[in-house]
């Protein structure tokens, strides 16, 4: 994976470069979070996001934007509500002491509020889903 901050991604809108860059700058602290919080289906999806926005010279897809939003969804613990889902299992294994808590939440906190930016970018209200953009 050629993924890491200093990539070229002139073409880019600035939300979305900043958005970008954030997930290069924290690639492998972001690939940590998703085999804790999602084991390995959740690796694979984070690792093809990260593949796909290493080639990015563009606007985001509407694929990229919902493997960003996926991601961001599984920081957040939005699947832990579900006992019988995957994300529930792999979140009772979480130590609620353990210093990787602070981080995936640092990591959700920084994530949303580059999805914050972008959304206001675009002129879209702060609770409205990204699936309909690029």
């Amino acid at each position: 994976m050629k993924l890491h901050p200093t990539s070229d991604f002139r073409g880019l809108p600035p939300a979305e470069d900043a958005l970008v860059r954030y997930l290069c700058a924290h690639a492998e602290a972001l690939l940590n979070a998703a085999a804790l919080l999602g084991d390995r289906p959740a690796v694979r999806r984070t690792a093809r996001l990260f593949e796909e926005l290493a080639e990015t010279r563009q606007p985001l897809t509407r694929r990229q934007h919902a493997g960003i939003r996926d991601l961001h969804r599984l920081l957040s613990l939005e699947g832990v509500d579900d006992p019988d889902s995957l994300e529930a299992a792999c979140f009772a294994e979480i130590d609620p002491a353990s210093p990787v808590v602070e981080e995936i939440c640092l990591l959700t906190d920084g994530l949303a509020s580059r999805l914050a930016a972008l959304r206001q970018a675009e002129g879209q209200p702060f609770g409205m889903d990204l699936s309909a953009a690029a």
